[in-house]
């Protein structure tokens, strides 16, 4: 634009603010239209300068104190002149279907036909682009266009897109698959979106209840059989030693070697105690000499896990009870 159209254009806007329609301008105080057309145009004055990011902020902000179909025509020219092409088909479309009194201005009517025409104008030289997935069900992957998520009712379905270069997204089952593409004015194209079969698991591995180990077990009974032999054996041997004492004392108070004595008052403690006590020795040694040699016979049968112990020799143990003691007896 040169320097007398960018005139033409100001005082085009100017103008039409000027002459706004009562539901739009009437309402609003002079200082806010004032305002209104300093920034329409300061957005021209960008636009003219090749500025049109700046414009468009120029312009966008004004449109939101009065909106006039010409300042909506010059936005979607900046949104045209940054390929930001589908914005600015939308606003031509806006702008073009505004509802205009008859007494509106041939100001505001131009630039309505002209929104319409540069719509018709625009709409094929959007690029358009269709995503399709394989490998995984279409409704259930996530995709996004730029970062932006599409709708699963549009997943193989051609939409409009702008020119330049897209990252396509489709996030599923933990997997993402990523691919780019460039797209020119004009340009339909697709892109697939494939996941690749995911390696077979390995069978669900069952967990198994862990118990003691038979050798363990086994271990734990035979120390607790020789633990409880061991402790009939001493109990026995004690109680065989007082009653050897008792039975010594009554042989010198007058008793006879079976242990029959004259009815004194000393022989006749004596004698109540001796008889307390000269049945426990035979049953605890039989009893301890039993579990001490079951629990050696548990040990000594215990599973070897060593490769050298089943190469070696037996082993054999006994146990040995006598009136002056016990114990056990083997080769290991």
């Amino acid at each position: 634009m040169n320097a007398r159209s960018r005139a033409l254009g100001t005082a085009l806007i100017a103008l039409a603010l000027a002459l706004a329609t009562p539901a739009r301008a009437a309402d609003v105080d002079p200082a806010t239209v004032n305002a209104a057309r300093a920034l329409a145009e300061e957005g021209l004055a960008h636009y003219d300068r090749g500025e049109y990011e700046a414009a468009l902020d120029k312009l966008g902000r004004a449109d939101e104190l009065i909106q006039a179909p010409t300042i909506g025509l010059y936005a979607a020219r900046c949104l045209e002149r940054l390929g930001r092409l589908i914005e600015a088909s939308e606003r031509y479309l806006q702008v073009s279907r505004m509802q205009l009194d008859a007494s509106a201005s041939d100001v505001f009517k131009a630039a309505v036909v002209d929104a319409e025409k540069a719509y018709n104008d625009l709409k094929p030289r959007i690029p358009k682009l269709a995503v399709a997935v394989r490998g995984a069900p279409e409704r259930e992957v996530q995709i996004s266009i730029d970062g932006k998520p599409v709708p699963p009712a549009l997943v193989g379905v051609s939409r409009p897109v702008d020119p330049g270069k897209h990252v396509v997204e489709g996030a599923w089952a933990g997997r993402v698959v990523r691919q780019e593409i460039t797209l020119s004015e004009r340009n339909e194209s697709a892109v697939t979106l494939e996941f690749p079969a995911a390696p077979p698991q390995p069978p669900p591995l069952v967990p198994r209840r862990v118990g003691p180990a038979p050798a363990t077990t086994q271990r734990v009974f035979g120390w607790t059989a020789v633990g409880a032999g061991a402790a009939g054996l001493i109990a026995g041997g004690i109680t065989f030693g007082v009653a050897s004492a008792l039975r010594s004392d009554l042989i010198g108070l007058g008793c006879t070697e079976r242990v029959e004595c004259p009815d004194t008052p000393q022989t006749r403690d004596k004698l109540g105690s001796y008889n307390s006590v000269r049945l426990v020795p035979a049953p605890a040694l039989i009893v301890g000499g039993v579990l001490a040699a079951g629990g050696v016979a548990l040990l000594l049968t215990v599973p070897s896990t060593s490769s050298t112990s089943s190469k070696s020799g037996g082993a054999a143990a006994h146990a040995w009870i006598s009136p002056w003691g016990a114990g056990i007896a083997g080769v290991f």
